[in-house]
């Protein structure tokens, strides 16, 4: 709740509740001239309101400024599907009067609008106007925000409540109508922080920005990674295999700032490698990487990396002959003897000797 009230009151929502104020203020002075203007604010303003709800689920810090593909129309149709949901539900609840009488349609009146967040919340989440008036839909949602649901409806009636009194007591047109944009964007910024808490619960994926950069990170890494070893991988095609292990210590030299980096790119490479029909860089890669693990004591880890490439290559060895019998005491301590059995049986002489194993 905290997370939701303070990124309202940051710059740039107040100086867009400003701009707008100053533009419905133009428009109503101007009358019938005006309609165009106040139309076009009022929509724009309930465009940004989902713009609002989208940041908030996703986890962002700040809210984006207002831009033309924001309010574009063809694009942004769910403040309509929400207009029309709720004129819908009014004229059915004025038709349930001659039915039910003023009380009964007054209570189904009071459960639409206590559903009215929720239906904007699915309507937000899902872009899906059938979704945003299915019971199923809606009843899913108020049970994974459970009690902070009901407490988002409370503070809705209670700014409508403080709306009105502000309208009796004789407010200024320009606070009413301030206050009114600021209530509606902290509601939606209270129903998305609710969905982000609970985001587990409702089976909803949803990406902070921290996380999408990330990602994207990732992405353009791993694109990286696979042209380096096409390079490498290319080298070692054309008979030139130094040149093509150039390329991947390259590589790693870029990207050792902390051993878990390195670890983990060791393992990437030596998998994409473990691929390749030349067997000597994944090798060479193996036995790299076993070294550095039996010096950080990394037992599991380094009869993981062996197994793994016993499975590619069944005559591989470690390039350092003294870690052959360390590596045998630890898979029989792991409780694994076939890998026991099979580092401690005599070497095949037609096998090809191993790459000397440069320092990880």
């Amino acid at each position: 709740m905290k997370r939701s009230v303070l990124i309202c009151l940051q710059a740039t929502p107040l100086l867009l509740i400003a701009t707008f104020t100053v533009c419905q203020l133009v428009a109503l002075r101007a009358g019938l001239a005006g309609i165009l203007l106040g139309l076009l604010t009022v929509s724009w303003f309930f465009k940004y309101c989902f713009v609002v709800l989208d940041a908030v689920v996703a986890g962002e810090e700040e809210l984006p400024v207002l831009s033309v593909e924001m309010v574009n129309p063809v694009d942004e149709q769910r403040p309509l599907a929400l207009l029309i949901i709720a004129i819908a539900a009014t004229y059915f609840v004025f038709w349930l009067r001659h039915a039910l009488g003023a009380v009964g349609s007054a209570a189904i009146g009071l459960v639409f609008a206590a559903l009215l967040p929720a239906c904007a919340t699915v309507l937000g989440i899902t872009r899906n106007v059938f979704r945003a008036v299915s019971p199923a839909s809606l009843l899913h949602l108020v049970r994974g925000l459970g009690w902070d649901y009901a407490l988002i409806v409370v503070i809705v009636w209670l700014a409508a409540a403080g709306m009105y009194w502000l309208s009796a007591a004789g407010a200024p047109i320009w606070l009413l109508l301030a206050a009114a944009q600021f209530l509606l964007l902290l509601e939606f910024a209270l129903l998305g922080g609710a969905v982000f808490d609970h985001r587990l619960v409702l089976g909803i994926e949803t990406l902070t920005r921290a996380e999408r950069l990330a990602e994207r990170d990732a992405r353009e890494h791993q694109a990286e990674r696979a042209a380096m070893l096409d390079r490498a991988y290319s080298r070692f095609r054309v008979g030139k295999p130094a040149e093509g292990w150039e390329q991947i210590e390259v590589w790693m030299r870029q990207h050792d700032d902390s051993w878990e980096q390195q670890r983990a790119e060791y393992r990437a490479v030596l998998t994409a490698a473990s691929a390749w029909d030349d067997g000597r860089a994944a090798d060479r890669l193996a036995s790299v990487l076993i070294t550095a693990l039996l010096a950080k004591r990394e037992n599991g880890t380094a009869l993981d990396v062996l197994e793994q490439r016993l499975a590619h290559n069944p005559a591989y060895r470690p390039s350092q002959a003294a870690q052959i019998p360390r590596l045998a005491e630890l898979a029989g301590a792991a409780g694994k003897k076939g890998l026991q059995r099979r580092l401690t049986a005599p070497a095949d002489p037609a096998s090809p000797p191993a790459d000397p194993a440069p320092r990880p």
